[in-house]
């Protein structure tokens, strides 16, 4: 009879230490639940969910209202991206390139045999790429560095926030790119 009073001791031990382990995890669920609800409270009284981000185009021609230094803007579409990201998956979702009057446009002199023409009518100035998130921007942003970094003739400045990226040709003096991620900033931090 103590062997039975022994083992249903040991169930009914069990069965509380069950109990208690569940009432803790739906605790813990109920707290995370409550975080997640506030910080979205929080996020949509800030205006930061259910906002349209801006398009790239609409980023350059906003920088081109600020400066009167940028000429011509292509905005790309799936079909015409030279670089074949736009809409891929963790990649670009638009994009615009903008041509800068103070560098030269020496594009046209590439060899229409090797180059296509898109390549030789793109404006040298600068890139706006919009991103679906942070995190597919920041990575677009180092890998675009990294490449940047390896080699002069390629490298550019680059600048980015939330989900967005601009890039600038390195032919832009320090002045002139400093001109721009003021503006680009601006354009960000007042939309």
């Amino acid at each position: 009879m103590a062997n039975h009073a022994q083992k249903k001791s040991k169930k009914l031990k069990l069965a509380t230490l069950i109990i208690i382990i569940l009432v803790l995890i739906l605790g813990a669920y109920f707290i995370y639940s409550k975080i997640i609800n506030t910080t979205e409270t929080a996020q949509t009284m800030q205006g930061k969910t259910n906002v349209k981000e801006l398009t790239a185009e609409e980023i350059a021609n906003k920088l081109k209202e600020k400066n009167k230094n940028i000429g011509k803007i292509i905005i790309y579409n799936e079909e015409t991206d030279i670089n074949e990201l736009l809409g891929r998956p963790n990649q670009y979702t638009s994009k615009a390139t903008f041509e800068d009057l103070r560098i030269e446009q020496t594009n046209q002199y590439l060899d229409p045999e090797y180059f296509s023409q898109e390549e030789i009518e793109e404006p040298i100035g600068g890139t706006i790429e919009v991103f679906d998130n942070e995190k597919d921007m920041k990575k677009r942003k180092e890998y675009v560095e990294a490449i940047s970094s390896s080699m002069s003739a390629l490298s550019e400045y680059s600048y980015g926030e939330k989900v967005y990226l601009l890039r600038l040709n390195h032919s832009l003096t320090p002045s002139e790119a400093k001109e721009y991620e003021e503006i680009f900033y601006e354009i960000l931090n007042n939309y």
